[in-house]
């Protein structure tokens, strides 16, 4: 069982200590999620929500002002839409389980994944979802986890502190677009940006806040 340093900067693997900077998580088990077969079919709503976005505005494009374009290209919209809303939700589901693994892999069994929340947004034009940082909170620890775009697990720790010793607060974007989840330790900042409809700060927050209460 792992268990970091009460700095934060060093990891124990049960036989040395390595700098939490340079600790790199194995491949991670499969997730229920993808046990279950759904990894494939949200890829694929993905593809489709994307194409049929893509389609809406390439129907405005070559229709122009015409009173036709609203009819032909607003459905398209709104049925890429929800293809893409639940695809964002899958992905999310994905990656809430690969968090608690990770978080188990470092801390054991015994101090798991209390609330988590991921990077979540897409590229519309290649399609794809992006998640490149995520927060995961313990009884005893805030876990900032960099994903590997590659095979899009979790592979290394950007942070690993005490809950009393970090900040985090939600931010809305501009029109209420773009919410995010901002984790703070002492020079450094983490935004963790999520979709709306999709993104859930609060028990992320909640967490920590029990967690820095009974640190403290």
């Amino acid at each position: 069982m792992g268990v970091f340093s009460d700095d934060g900067q060093w990891w124990w693997d049960g036989q040395r200590w390595i700098a939490t900077s340079e600790v790199v998580l194995p491949q991670l088990p499969m997730t229920e999620f993808e046990q279950s077969g759904k990894l494939q079919p949200a890829r694929s709503r993905m593809r489709k929500g994307e194409g049929l976005l893509s389609a809406t505005l390439l129907t405005g494009t070559l229709i122009g002002s015409s009173r036709v374009e609203p009819l032909i290209s607003l459905p398209l919209g709104v049925a890429g839409f929800v293809l893409e809303q639940r695809a964002f939700r899958d992905y999310r589901l994905w990656t809430l389980e690969q968090l608690a693994l990770a978080t188990a892999y470092l801390l054991g069994p015994d101090e798991a994944m209390v609330a988590g929340e991921t990077t979540m947004f897409g590229s519309f034009w290649l399609g794809t979802i992006k998640r490149d940082v995520a927060v995961v909170v313990t009884a005893a620890h805030v876990l900032v986890f960099r994903i590997d775009f590659v095979d899009g697990q979790p592979r290394w720790v950007a942070l690993a502190a005490h809950p009393n010793e970090v900040q985090i607060f939600f931010r809305s974007g501009p029109f209420g677009g773009g919410p995010s989840l901002v984790v703070i330790h002492g020079g450094w900042q983490w935004v963790i940006r999520g979709q709306q409809r999709v993104f859930q700060p609060d028990p992320v927050i909640q967490a920590w806040r029990q967690a820095a209460a009974g640190g403290s």
